[in-house]
């Protein structure tokens, strides 16, 4: 009785390893895209209209820029705790994950109510599910492991 116990103690530890590590990698991505696009809108604004956006770049639109790279900064910082988070399996992690996740699907139908940009659904709606899922799917393991 007692080895079937260890056994699936150690099949829950291995899953829980898998979820969390899909979800810290995929949100790991996503800061980096986050990072380098807030760093192109600070740094280098003209060049991020035109060529990321197609709009034509006019000196009104720098607190535009300062604004939504910022933004994107701070994005950023949340996505980081929540993956340093995840890993010290604190729940925590899995909230903000789950926030964040939630945020970009939101921005993305408000793209394609607002824009008719169906790429808004594309990108950002469909990387918010999947961060949803995994960060659910990571905290329902985390529960199981350090409930016991």
């Amino acid at each position: 009785m007692k080895n079937d116990e260890s056994a699936t103690a150690g099949t829950a530890g291995t899953a829980r390893r898998v979820w969390t590590h899909l979800f810290i990698g995929v949100l790991s991505l996503q800061a980096i895209l986050e990072l380098v696009l807030g760093g192109y809108l600070l740094f280098k604004l003209p060049y991020t209209l035109k060529s990321g956006f197609g709009i034509v770049y006019r000196s009104e639109l720098d607190i535009l820029g300062i604004a939504l790279g910022l933004y994107l900064l701070l994005l950023t910082a949340l996505m980081i705790l929540s993956c340093i988070w995840t890993y010290r399996s604190n729940l925590a992690g899995i909230t903000i994950g789950i926030i964040v996740g939630v945020f970009l699907v939101t921005f993305g139908v408000a793209t394609f109510l607002k824009f008719g940009d169906f790429e808004g659904i594309l990108v950002d709606s469909i990387r918010g599910l999947l961060t949803i899922v995994l960060a659910y799917m990571a905290g329902k393991e985390i529960k199981k492991t350090t409930v016991k």
